[in-house]
């Protein structure tokens, strides 16, 4: 194969899989929302999870997401974790993270949704012995 085929190949390839949205939510502790971030498509690839937390906690927001946002950086810098489905993130591929998902108008954008625990005092054993 030729390198004028193997380009073409290539852009093929790159059309195929067209880049898409990203919006990212962090939830403090055990509430019902947080805030949403949203990348948009071709500046979120390539780029690990934490990266993108980083990314989003940065950015500014209204009033009462800063609110939440406290919450969330309270729930983290105090020795909490993030959370995938309960599950602690780490460094797989970002796609481990993400679902795909359609809004009513019918255009297509990845979610993913992240809480922030805090890891919680005392708890010693409390059972039956």
């Amino acid at each position: 194969m030729d390198l004028v085929q193997q380009i073409k190949t290539k852009g093929a390839k790159a059309q195929e899989k067209p880049s898409l949205p990203l919006v990212l939510q962090i939830i403090p502790g055990q509430a019902k929302t947080g805030v949403y971030c949203k990348f948009e498509a071709g500046t979120w690839e390539g780029e690990n999870i934490a990266s993108l937390v980083n990314a989003a906690l940065k950015r500014e927001y209204s009033i009462e997401d800063r609110e939440v946002l406290a919450k969330i950086k309270e729930q983290v810098n105090d020795g909490g974790k993030l959370l995938y489905q309960g599950k602690d993130i780490d460094t797989n591929g970002l796609s481990a993270y993400l679902v795909k998902e359609k809004t009513d108008s019918g255009q297509e954008y990845f979610y993913s949704e992240l809480k922030a625990i805090k890891a919680q005092e005392g708890g010693g054993y409390c059972g039956y012995y």
